[in-house]
């Protein structure tokens, strides 16, 4: 059964969950970060390798450890971060990933994604909520790409395309995570076909995530935390199998260290 007040969220909280990273090259002001290859809490994730049409990913080595309850829904209860550097925490479920990418080529790239898990907004495979991101786990090397895919929606509509929000850099840290807008009238993507570099990137590796967001945290200055709950999170329900993972779009171009945690609730 679903939490349906307050003391049902409270009864069923979980141990808090903490990360904690520290980013080893310099990030760029508005540019998304994934701290998924960082070293601290929880460990670093290898890169991923299941190929071109990836992995629908139940769990990962690296992720924010989450448990499915024994019985009932689990929801968000708690988001809390700091940073030496002002900016904005995205707390977000890892649906699916890949690799194999030529990142030398400007040809467009058969993807053909795998099925996404059972976790879109409404915990179904249909991809709606689901967003896309060019994820870089080795540093590129010189190019300024932009990025396109072709996608089908999530009302099964083909033939979509998403283009970068933000185009590639050359020298592009690990981490870089560069997000794919929709095709105007979408909501979410339920399968990737193909994937487009405009020009080389000379050396590097990449891959595409999708993903969903779970929870926004604003963090208005540096070394001052701050908090969403229950209530001004949403509640936002984490489906079984749930990958949570962190990404931080910096405020300012400098280095930073962040902390935080999130506690679960079910029942």
């Amino acid at each position: 059964m679903a939490i349906v007040n307050l003391d049902g969220a409270i009864a069923g909280m979980q141990y808090p969950r903490e990360f904690v990273k520290t980013v080893t090259g310099t990030l760029v002001a508005g540019r998304p970060h994934s701290t998924f290859y960082l070293a601290g809490i929880p460990g670093a994730a290898a890169a991923p390798t299941p190929g071109l049409a990836g992995a629908a990913l139940t769990s990962y080595a690296g992720q924010i450890p989450f448990t499915n309850p024994g019985a009932g829904n689990s929801y968000l209860a708690r988001l809390q971060a700091q940073a030496t550097i002002p900016g904005t925490i995205l707390l977000l479920d890892r649906l699916w990933h890949n690799s194999g990418f030529t990142i030398t080529s400007t040809g467009a790239q058969t993807v053909n994604s795998v099925t996404l898990p059972a976790r879109d907004v409404a915990g179904a495979t249909s991809g709606d909520g689901v967003f896309c991101a060019v994820e870089v786990s080795g540093a590129t090397g010189a190019g300024t790409p932009t990025f396109t895919i072709s996608y089908t929606n999530q009302a099964g509509t083909g033939s979509r395309t998403g283009t970068g929000i933000i185009a590639g850099i050359a020298s592009s840290i690990a981490g870089s995570f560069y997000l794919l807008g929709l095709q105007a009238g979408d909501t979410g993507i339920r399968s990737i076909q193909t994937f487009t570099l405009s020009a080389t990137w000379t050396s590097g590796t990449i891959h595409l995530v999708m993903y969903r967001v779970l929870a926004r945290l604003e963090l208005t200055a540096a070394h001052t935390p701050n908090a969403i709950d229950a209530i001004t999170s949403g509640f936002p329900r984490l489906y079984d199998n749930t990958v949570p993972f962190v990404v931080f779009v910096p405020s300012t171009t400098t280095t930073s260290n962040i902390s935080g945690y999130t506690i679960w609730t079910q029942g």
